[in-house]
């Protein structure tokens, strides 16, 4: 079924608290958890259960050096978020997570706000959900424990088996062993937009952009959207799926009143209906063209995926 052009304000999203895989202590106990609100995005295809979230991650947040099966962007609301020892990602400031390269370890000192989006990358593995996760950790916990980032998996011999606790988790939930892609990136990319130009929109007067980074051979995009005062851009049909995230000011979509955290998913090939800022507003916005139905379904066909792993 095709999903249609769905929206969120802040208070329609789901939040929670989210306990991690990796955190510090047996099972993660001495690692505070992420509270989290989630924006019910549906993409209209089954396999694309992307999350986007605003995740808030406290003092003392913990996970030792890992890597992803799935692609991740985080833009930091504020705060600051380690990412690694001596590199942190400052207020305003966007990263990409490329599926399959390493980061860490995560060692937080005081509080971060972050957008989180994370995705099936080009390599199309299925990312688990949260609800799917306690239940695969609930069952690897009759045979073993989590520890410090590790799935501690008890031998009959009475020795221990080591394994990166999201790998056991995953594994556990597919019932077969987890793989990764070749990294299309050495390590995540950190954007600095703020050393980025505004750049008027050719296609909506009123609209400047700063784009950040665009990423694989899918083109998989990030940027910065400044809506003037009084601005409407008109209904408008997209070639690749878009997710708007609005930061500041107002926007109004159907007499929709969308602002700061609201969201919007327009999948490719719908008409819009106009979107108006009253006050002038700033929106984060990701383009996904490999979640464009045709292009997911050619990428996903069994002769392509021989193709490119040739």
């Amino acid at each position: 079924m095709a999903a249609g052009i769905q929206t969120f304000r802040f208070d329609e999203a789901r939040g929670r608290d989210v306990g991690t895989t990796r955190g510090r202590g047996v099972d993660g106990g001495t690692s505070p958890d992420l509270k989290v609100v989630l924006y019910p995005i549906d993409t209209g295809i089954s396999e694309i259960n992307l999350r986007f979230g605003y995740d808030e991650v406290g003092d003392g947040f913990y996970t030792p050096r890992h890597r992803h099966n799935f692609d991740q962007f985080r833009y930091l609301v504020s705060g600051e978020m380690n990412l690694a020892k001596g590199v942190d990602l400052h207020e305003g400031e966007c990263a990409y997570f490329p599926e399959g390269a390493h980061y860490g370890p995560l060692d937080q000192k005081g509080p971060a706000s972050l957008l989180v989006l994370q995705f099936p990358g080009p390599n199309g593995a299925y990312r688990i959900q949260d609800s799917e996760k306690r239940a695969a950790m609930a069952a690897l916990k009759s045979s073993g424990y989590f520890e410090d980032g590790v799935y501690k998996k008890r031998k009959p011999d009475g020795d221990v088996m080591n394994q990166d606790s999201y790998e056991a988790v995953w594994e556990q939930h597919m019932g077969r062993p987890i793989s990764y892609a070749s990294p299309r990136y050495r390590s995540p990319i950190v954007m600095r937009p703020q050393a980025l130009r505004w750049i008027a929109d050719p296609q909506r007067p009123g609209v400047e952009i700063r784009h950040m980074g665009s990423f694989t051979e899918f083109q998989t995009a990030v940027a910065l959207w400044r809506i003037a005062p009084g601005t409407t851009i008109p209904s408008e049909m997209l070639a690749a799926p878009e997710l708007r995230c609005v930061l500041s000011g107002d926007t109004v979509y159907c007499g929709k009143e969308l602002d700061r955290n609201g969201c919007y998913y327009i999948p490719e090939n719908i008409s819009t209906h106009p979107l108006h800022s009253r006050d002038g507003a700033e929106l984060l916005v990701f383009t996904l063209p490999m979640y464009a139905k045709a292009t997911w379904e050619k990428m996903r066909d069994p002769a392509t995926e021989a193709v490119a792993a040739a």
